[in-house]
């Protein structure tokens, strides 16, 4: 996490100097208003000469004190737009960061990590990090550089004042550090809330049926509720520290003023150690309003940092899951190898019974092959298995002679291509619905494979033909599935699997369905757990898993 930080940070080096020449002038110009002032102050009150002043006459100081006080409220807006434009341009590369993690991680990730805690590190995590950069460690940086900065100035006004604000730092900053360390637990903790809550929500709305065919909705309400629960009681210890720090700051603050007017009201030795006049009275009191308005702020942003830290976290190992790998060798160059070959072959889901133990297989090219068997006895997962989606625990799975769960990503495409039970939608025209992105697709070879799948007369006809808006309500089911065909064999694969097609299809739009598909798997090796893509494919062999 910190080599990203560093490397964003490099790539936009130049915002980076911006802010801290921003931060420093922001504060340099803070700290000169409250001395022009005590200094006018003491020459209208006779205890200081007019000479002291800035230009040497009251008009003149005073111009200077409000013209700088306008440029400090200046420097002020100017660096709240430099953090929030650093902090915007730190989340984009994390997330870009991310997205690119995400393509690399292995299906097991997945299967371990449901879908409601995956979005919520791209939305809630990232989101905090924002908060982190713009009203997190850059403002409290800022505002340490204010509180040093003051305290320098301090020290050559009121030795007396100097030595109060030392004595008061340390103990603010002891509970300071205490309400870190509690608000930290807290962001924790509701982190995690929060993430089961985004996890429960799809998972109810995705199994709603059997839950209220089996009326565990009692059951589902509950688990809600506890989360909501752990959510609340999180929040309000963060809302509670939150809500304490900063009147403790404002009091503290009350306190060290009225013990300074206490102590230089005093005749002698006290008055002398503190060093007040009315003007350094004046400078004196600015100051200590400097000093605990940055304290005040800092109890905001190290609510901000601790969120940010429990996001970062949680991004930090996400980052650090360990990546699928992919083999450096081509797809043709294994031509003499069997098309498919597993051997002794186990796998399990986690925390579940094998799928397979010692299972073996040998296909050659051209081959065909229907895979048959109940539901549950795995042949999804065979599937899955073969296009290496997930590693096998035990055994090999080797395509063509590789591993499969080592092919590169810029040779599957042209190894095997997958015909699924229902199309996957994507944002964008027919073309990039085949395409799926890939630059090595031209044009032609998409109404080649439109060609083969049946399917290129109906796209020549929609308003922008192979660059027409692709919606749900663009084609009809089976159209959709001829799509499908055109997206598997794109990039002439060597290895076709055909997924159980779905019912529901007119016998028309059947036919030309399975048309299709024998076209499609013409020149190929096939597996199939069609019953009906098998029958119109031809004879082959028969796989029945129990």
């Amino acid at each position: 996490m910190k080599s990203l930080f560093l490397h964003i940070s490099k790539k936009h080096l130049g915002l980076t100097l911006l802010l801290a020449l921003v931060i420093a002038a922001r504060t340099a110009s803070s700290l000169i208003p409250p001395i022009i002032l005590g200094r006018i102050v003491d020459a209208l009150a006779g205890t200081g000469s007019s000479s002291a002043l800035p230009g040497g006459g009251l008009v003149l100081a005073g111009t200077m004190y409000f013209a700088l006080l306008a440029l400090s409220r200046l420097l002020e807006a100017l660096q709240e737009a430099a953090i929030t434009i650093w902090g915007e341009k730190m989340t984009h590369g994390i997330r870009s960061a991310m997205a690119g993690k995400l393509g690399r991680l292995p299906m097991t990730y997945f299967t371990e990590h449901d879908s409601g805690t995956v979005s919520s590190l791209f939305v809630n995590d990232v989101d905090t990090l924002e908060d982190l950069f713009s009203s997190g460690v850059i403002s409290m940086a800022a505002d340490l550089a204010s509180i040093a900065g003051i305290l320098v100035v301090i020290a050559g006004r009121s030795r007396g004042l100097f030595l109060m604000l030392l004595a008061a730092l340390p103990l603010l900053w002891l509970f300071t550090l205490h309400v870190q360390k509690r608000t930290l637990a807290a962001q924790l903790d509701q982190r995690r809330a929060v993430a089961d809550l985004n996890s429960q929500i799809p998972e109810t709305l995705t199994r709603l049926l059997p839950v209220r065919l089996f009326h565990a909705s009692p059951y589902m309400e509950d688990r809600y509720r506890q989360a909501c629960r752990r959510s609340f009681s999180a929040s309000e210890r963060t809302n509670f520290y939150d809500s304490v720090y900063s009147p403790v700051i404002l009091l503290c603050q009350a306190v060290l003023t009225a013990l300074m007017m206490i102590f230089a009201a005093q005749s002698g030795a006290l008055r002398s150690f503190f060093g007040i006049s009315a003007g350094t009275a004046v400078t004196c009191i600015a100051y200590i309003g400097q000093v605990f308005t940055p304290l005040a702020d800092i109890g905001m942003e190290i609510q901000n940092i601790q969120s940010a830290m429990a996001g970062a976290r949680r991004i930090s190992d996400f980052l650090g899951e360990p990546e699928k790998e992919g083999g450096p060798a081509a797809a043709d160059s294994c031509c003499s190898a069997p098309a498919v070959c597993i051997r002794q072959m186990t796998f399990a889901y986690p925390g579940q019974a094998p799928v397979f133990s010692n299972f073996s297989l040998d296909l050659k090219e051209g081959e065909r092959l229907l895979i048959t068997g109940r539901t549950g006895a795995g042949k999804s997962t065979l599937f899955k298995l073969i296009l290496g989606l997930y590693p096998p625990d035990q055994g090999q799975i080797l395509l063509l002679g590789q591993e499969a769960c080592t092919v590169a990503e810029k040779d599957r495409r042209r190894l095997f291509g997958c015909v699924e039970q229902n199309f996957t939608l994507i944002p964008g025209d027919i073309f990039e619905q085949i395409s799926m992105g890939d630059e090595r697709v031209s044009e032609q070879e998409a109404w080649d494979a439109l060609e083969t799948a049946g399917l290129a007369d109906t796209v020549r006809a929609l308003p922008g033909g192979l660059h027409a808006p692709c919606t749900s309500e663009s084609l009809s089911h089976g159209q959709f599935q001829l799509l499908s065909i055109a997206r598997a064999i794109v990039l002439d694969p060597r290895l076709l699997l055909l997924d159980e097609m779905s019912s529901g299809l007119d016998a028309a739009t059947e036919k030309a369905l399975l048309a299709a598909l024998n076209k499609a798997a013409r020149g190929r090796t096939v597996l199939s757990i069609s019953h009906r893509a098998s029958a119109a494919l031809g004879a082959g062999r028969t796989l029945h898993l129990q």
